[in-house]
């Protein structure tokens, strides 16, 4: 992070402490309709939209340790392969044979040189390439150069490998440009994964979502495991190009998770001080902590049910000691979660019942109305229904 942007961030939480009003030049948040929580058409519109033509987060390097590494991405009501190929490159293929369709890979994840189909045994390299078919004289019109694994568009940016469902999609870089001014100097990639967890709930994805891009609920929710250590009053939000966003808080003292381990030396002072947290549209947010952090994301398994799927990041070593910590780390990030999940079910009811027309979000909010706008503008406002339709009043205050 350059030096200008620590600064920035040191005089706007400075600022932020003082304000005793509703800043002037900010627009007051219009109600958002409560049936975008509930309403099928537009949930099939995001499938169609969003998640079809976002860059979703499907892994990370350390998950794929060696040339013939794999993994499975199972959300969305897909299976695709995540592979490193015996050439080193990372790549992701749709986990269907080319033959009657039957899933190459069972294992979430492991080791294979060659994808061999379980049903008839057609082959395929790491690149995709179908190299071999059992008895190949009865297929006699069948390409083999043009039946290959279906590809899916993969790319990895300092460690986090990202597919997309559409071959189109912009480069991954130009997406994520606004990561590298706010964590630039965080080495996302030098980190493993040491859990994952998925924890189902009863609600749809952005109820589950919003409940983390808000630090409004902390200080009654979570007031012995998280308000001790944040100063809630501090918060400063800085909302970025399709969707994303960055909140900064104050930290009281040391981080919630107490531990000697942590990022090297020469990380910048204000991932230490700042709990710096990150929302890369539409579905990941990590709250960084140089002593390790969740990554969490939010997956749509139906209209009111939400996979949450937790990455426990941390740093290599594979002692006693360091899986205690992990395991530790781990239940503590659970254990905080719980604080939040029990009451989204409730919510999720209520904003069935359409005896809440609309709901109100305040300044300290704002993040959760922006990437509602975010996902009518990829869906196209017009073809978005009038009376589920996001008012379009938040693009003059992003930040360049």
């Amino acid at each position: 992070m350059s030096d200008s942007q620590v600064d920035k961030i040191y005089q706007s939480v400075a600022k932020e402490r003082q304000r005793t009003d509703y800043p002037a030049s900010f627009p007051v948040l219009p109600p958002v309709p409560s049936a975008r929580y509930c309403s099928q058409a537009l949930y099939d519109l995001e499938m169609e939209h969003v998640w079809k033509k976002s860059w979703l987060r499907a892994g990370h390097i350390s998950e794929l340790p060696k040339d013939g590494s794999y993994k499975l991405f199972e959300q969305l009501g897909l299976s695709i392969i995540i592979s490193r190929g015996v050439d080193g490159q990372v790549r992701a293929f749709h986990n269907i044979c080319r033959h009657r369709g039957s899933p190459l890979v069972i294992n979430t994840q492991g080791t294979a040189r060659r994808f061999v189909c379980p049903y008839h045994a057609w082959g395929y390299n790491t690149r995709g390439k179908l190299d071999s078919v059992p008895e190949e004289r009865n297929f006699p019109c069948l390409d083999k150069d043009k039946n290959g694994l279906l590809p899916v568009l993969c790319a990895v940016k300092r460690g986090v490998i990202y597919i997309n469902l559409d071959d189109d999609a912009q480069p991954l870089e130009d997406y994520l440009a606004f990561e590298d001014r706010e964590i630039g100097d965080f080495p996302l990639e030098e980190m493993e994964v040491k859990h994952v967890v998925q924890v189902e709930m009863d609600c749809n994805w952005k109820t589950a979502l919003d409940n983390f891009l808000e630090i409004y609920h902390v200080s009654t929710v979570h007031t012995k495991t998280i308000a001790p250590y944040l100063d809630s009053k501090s918060n400063i939000i800085d909302l970025y190009k399709q969707g994303h966003a960055r909140l900064a808080t104050a930290k009281r003292g040391q981080s919630i998770f107490q531990s000697e381990k942590t990022a090297s030396e020469t990380l910048g002072a204000i991932f230490k001080d700042h709990n710096i947290a990150v929302l890369r549209f539409p579905n990941n947010f990590t709250a960084i902590d140089p002593m390790g952090f969740a990554w969490q994301t939010w997956w749509p398994a139906g209209l009111n049910k939400t996979v949450m799927e937790v990455s426990v990041m941390g740093w290599p070593g594979d002692s006693d000691e360091d899986k205690a910590f992990w395991a530790g780390m781990k239940q503590q990030i659970l254990d905080i979660a719980a604080e939040d999940q029990y009451l989204f079910a409730p919510i999720q009811r209520s904003l069935n019942s359409g005896l809440l027309p609309t709901v109100t979000m305040g300044y300290q909010e704002r993040v959760l109305y922006w990437y509602q706008e975010q996902i009518d503008r990829l869906i196209g406002v017009d073809k978005v229904p009038e009376h589920l339709r996001i008012q379009q009043v938040l693009s003059d205050h992003v930040s360049d």
